[in-house]
């Protein structure tokens, strides 16, 4: 049989699927281009608010805010954190397919959060378990986070560290990334910005639990419709550990060592427990997902493969200091 013997429908999937191959690829490179630069607008705001400070006062910076307030500080990370996060969105509603519509801000469709947030928190502290197994090994255990005791500091803290990024970094990742990948099916929408979500945290042990919780917030948007639930629930997560740190600082030893053995080790059980229970009464994680392509066909993009690569090498430490 040759060309001209093929069937039409078996022809028109052929060219289906030649199509979707190829928007895979130029999805993924818009998401390889598009975290590139997210990481070098941050860097440039958070050099250019630096600047700024020091002509205000000499020598303060981000890094050594000598002459400004605890509050005054972060409010200044943060709003460069903001721009950050909100220009490569900007630019690749104004430069690509993405319309406002893929950004999912709708209401989702019925969903069960009682399950969600249990299955999602398992998943998010069963990360923290490897991660923090990974970190160790390495050598890489991590710098801890310093809060202050109280006072309007504490809730600008807790703004920056909880509120903003559930709300942006699902805007971003959960909604512009997905968005693009969307057409070529939900696993390489799901897969492609997971991945890269987990290697933007630059650190690899943070980095294994920001990815397979990317997955999971991923599919949270493939089978709601909407990026709202995945803010909930990356919202709650950045609470507990934001919860768990301040105790470690301030509380007794026995009560933040109980309280952080408790989220580590409950949660994972009680999620595979749940999920036990809901496959045996006919729930599947494919349901509802848009079929596609291979989630690994992301990496036919080089754009891809290479910001992979150098993410990857970041997070191990291989660069020369």
């Amino acid at each position: 049989m040759d060309g001209r013997d093929i069937p039409p429908g078996m022809e028109k999937c052929r060219l289906q699927r030649i199509g979707k191959i190829r928007g895979v690829k130029g999805a993924a490179s818009c998401c390889a281009l598009a975290a590139i630069g997210y990481l070098a607008a941050r860097s440039l705001l958070q050099a250019g608010v630096s600047f700024l400070m020091g002509l205000r006062v000499e020598g303060a910076s981000l890094s050594n805010p000598v002459g400004f307030s605890p509050v005054e500080a972060e409010l200044l990370a943060m709003v460069a954190s903001v721009a950050a996060i909100l220009l490569p969105i900007l630019i690749l509603l104004r430069l690509t397919r993405l319309r406002t519509d893929d950004l999912r801000l709708l209401l989702p469709a019925p969903w069960s959060p009682a399950f969600c947030t249990i299955l999602f928190l398992g998943v998010a502290n069963a990360g923290n378990l490897f991660g923090g197994l990974l970190g160790h090994l390495l050598g890489r255990d991590g710098a801890a986070v310093s809060l202050p005791a109280g006072g309007a500091a504490l809730a600008v803290n807790f703004i920056s560290l909880c509120v903003v990024p559930a709300i942006l970094e699902e805007l971003f990742f959960r909604g512009a990334l997905q968005g693009l990948m969307r057409p070529s099916g939900s696993m390489a929408a799901i897969f492609g910005p997971a991945l890269l979500f987990g290697l933007l945290h630059l650190d690899l042990a943070q980095g294994l639990t920001a990815f397979v919780c990317g997955l999971f917030l991923g599919w949270l948007a493939e089978r709601t419709g909407s990026v709202l639930p995945g803010m909930l629930l990356h919202f709650l997560n950045n609470t507990i550990a934001f919860c768990v740190t301040y105790l470690q600082a301030y509380a007794p030893g026995g009560v933040a060592m109980g309280t952080q053995l408790f989220v580590l080790l409950a949660f994972p059980p009680l999620a595979l427990w749940m999920l036990w229970c809901a496959m045996r009464q006919g729930f599947r994680f494919s349901a509802g997902l848009r079929p596609g392509v291979d989630p690994l066909a992301v990496f036919s993009s080089p754009a891809y493969l290479v910001t992979i690569a150098f993410l990857l090498v970041y997070c191990l430490g291989l660069f020369p200091a």
